[in-house]
């Protein structure tokens, strides 16, 4: 699979290169590293870089996240069905002190297009109370999600908190139905 692109949005992007393009190394199982999305030509790399090796983004990156290689015997994970999160996200609109991992959690759905924007029927009262106005399309109900500032100090934090919450284990999924 390395080598291999996906299709994110309009965005193609590569598979993990399992290198550090910056030591020019292989990692190592469990190794923690980061992916940058920095533009070439008219398309997109990603680019692998280990965490001794991190110094921040490039400048000309549009985006980067953290990531850890998997342990070989480490179980699989695979993202919760679609339906669930959309539920998930629906209970998370009842505690505050989510909000930027709701915030996060309504963008990932609104990307894989579990989610979609609804036109407004009214403007909202203030720009100070700027809001997300979105539908399922599974049953194109509304949800509303206030509009969040992430500051990049905690980005890894809300990372590694959304990941335990929308991933589950392969082996437990199965062995549950």
């Amino acid at each position: 699979m390395v080598g291999e692109s996906k299709i994110i949005g309009e965005l193609k992007i590569s598979r993990p290169s399992r290198r550090c393009a910056v030591e020019n190394r292989p990692l190592a199982p469990g190794e923690v590293y980061y992916s940058v999305l920095v533009p070439r030509d008219e398309d997109f790399q990603r680019v692998d870089i280990s965490r001794k090796a991190w110094e921040g983004p490039p400048e000309d990156a549009i985006g980067w996240w953290k990531n850890r290689l998997p342990m070989p015997s480490e179980k699989k994970r695979e993202l919760a069905p679609p339906e669930v999160l959309v539920d998930l996200l629906r209970s998370m609109l009842q505690q505050p002190q989510r909000s930027k991992s709701r915030y996060l959690l309504a963008l990932l759905l609104l990307r894989k297009r579990h989610l979609r924007v609804c036109r407004p029927t009214s403007p909202p009262p203030s720009e100070a109370d700027e809001v997300l106005r979105l539908e399922s399309s599974f049953d194109s109900t509304p949800i509303e999600v206030p509009v969040c500032a992430i500051d990049p100090a905690e980005a890894a934090r809300l990372q590694d908190e959304l990941v335990e919450l929308i991933y589950r284990d392969v082996e437990d999924a199965e062995t549950s139905d």
